[in-house]
């Protein structure tokens, strides 16, 4: 098949994921994940496709899909030992009055168990149809132009997403889809079902929007901005700076914050170094960013005023019982209690999708305080804790090598870039931020984060290679 047609087959492919898992409630309703892992599953045949071509077309084939065969092992491995635990069910399932209970199996830590076998099938496609999905985008594209557009048609897509949420919370809806879809959070935005899910969206999407940006910067003087696409970057960064505070994501509010405030820092250094005009003039471009930034602040606070307001009362509760209270924090108990979840089976963790099941045993808040209604949690508000809870320190270290693997399997051919540093520093603020909340928990977020993350590898080889190719071309001085 010709290179091109691969190609586009593979952003159509990975561009459809990428759509149909972010309107589709994020991806995190039950019925549609059997349906997007699924259509992920062609990215095996693509994958198939691309490593033919490498192997018929480039002149050093056998160490090229070598490279990329060694950086796909952390992923055997991880299948392995999961495989491995569908054959050693944690718990076995009994009742009594009518009502499930669970019986522990007496299985040594050393051996990767289940859980729940069952629960792990569909979580188990998803994670492995999802990484080669955004897997092909480290072989595929040819061009970093090609690369660009692709950008933008995510950028489209968050553009429409942030429109339609905007106007569907300020219309007062109360479910998905203007009150279409009844939502299991009262807190939700967009076709996203939890407000920290939405905000996690808008900090790699506005990853992607200031590396772009930073790359017309680089390219175009200050008065030739308004001829390039860069001002529809802008648009998308306003917009998805306002959505934040307006779906109630207190964290991501000050995680866009910080992106906007290293955004706007980098590009006023490079329009310093590139000005040559008077230099009376030179101070201007930082009033004006200056301006802007109070003026994006200004509108997103009138326009989020009451969900500011509301978040800022919660935060003084949390404050005040914190302080003025001898009752235990929930979030320390919930992080503590997982821990203790994690090391009873340190080696290999007691299986995918298996928290829901196991820690209602290490639960140490089984009942409000208040209503003493049960307390059940299904997240640990800490997917570093939970990944150690239910992978091991094995499987945790392997699904780690999944991300690295890749950048040691290309490390000598790799050029650094503005797009590149955008795209990896909105991957290491959800990295980070995943040590205080879950959005590895939403299945957007989850393709997303894989798909930037091989795509700003992909950039970086390929400037390394057209700049490369620029001096092959250029003629030797005489």
């Amino acid at each position: 098949m010709p290179q091109k047609k691969i190609e586009s087959l593979v952003l159509l492919h990975v561009g459809v994921l990428f759509v149909a898992a972010t309107w589709l409630f994020g991806g995190n309703a039950g019925w549609v994940k059997p349906y997007l892992a699924a259509w992920a599953s062609l990215s095996l045949p693509l994958l198939v496709l691309n490593l033919r071509r490498i192997w018929y077309n480039d002149l050093s084939a056998a160490p090229a899909v070598r490279r990329i065969l060694l950086s796909l092992l952390p992923l055997l491995g991880v299948n392995l030992i999961i495989l491995v635990s569908l054959f050693f069910p944690g718990f076995r399932i009994s009742s009594f009055e009518g009502a499930p209970i669970y019986i522990a199996n007496r299985i040594s830590s050393w051996v990767p168990s289940a859980a729940h076998p069952p629960s792990a099938l569909i979580p188990l496609w998803l994670f492995n149809s999802f990484y080669l999905s955004a897997f092909n985008l480290l072989l595929a594209p040819q061009s970093r132009r090609v690369l660009r557009r692709f950008f933008f048609a995510l950028l489209t897509n968050a553009l429409l997403l942030a429109a339609f949420g905007s106007f569907q919370k300020l219309s007062g809806a109360t479910g998905l889809f203007f009150n279409l879809v009844p939502s299991p959070q009262p807190r939700f935005f967009s076709s996203f079902i939890y407000h920290n899910h939405w905000g996690s969206f808008c900090v790699l999407m506005l990853a992607v929007a200031l590396g772009l940006f930073a790359h017309y910067l680089h390219r175009h003087l200050l008065r030739e901005l308004v001829r390039t696409p860069a001002m529809y970057v802008l648009a998308v960064v306003a917009a998805l700076a306002i959505t934040t505070p307006l779906s109630s994501s207190r964290s991501c509010t000050v995680l866009v914050l910080l992106s906007l405030l290293i955004g706007t820092v980098h590009w006023l250094r490079i329009f310093w170094k590139r000005y040559d005009g008077p230099p009376a003039r030179r101070p201007l471009p930082a009033v004006f960013a200056a301006l802007a930034f109070a003026l994006l602040l200004f509108v997103g606070y009138d326009l989020a005023k009451p969900q500011i307001e509301e978040r800022l009362r919660s935060t003084q509760t949390d404050i005040n019982s914190l302080s003025g209270s001898k009752l235990q924090n929930h979030r320390v108990a919930l992080y503590r209690d997982t821990w203790h979840m994690a090391k009873d089976r340190l080696p290999f963790g007691w299986g995918m999708a298996s928290y829901p099941h196991t820690f209602q045993i290490y639960n140490t808040q089984a009942y409000g305080r208040a209503d003493r209604l049960p307390v059940i949690y299904r997240d640990a508000h800490n997917d570093w804790l939970q990944t150690l809870a239910e992978f091991g320190a094995i499987g945790s270290a392997l699904i780690m090598l999944c991300a690295v693997a890749p950048f040691l399997a290309f490390r000598q051919k790799l050029r650094r870039n503005a797009i590149t540093t955008y795209l990896l520093g909105g991957c290491t603020l959800i990295l980070l931020y995943a040590w205080l909340e879950f959005p590895f928990g939403n299945t957007a977020v989850r393709l997303i984060f894989w798909m930037l993350l091989f795509a700003a590898i992909r950039y970086a080889h390929l400037t390394y290679l057209e700049h490369r190719a620029g001096i092959a071309t250029k003629p030797h001085p005489r």
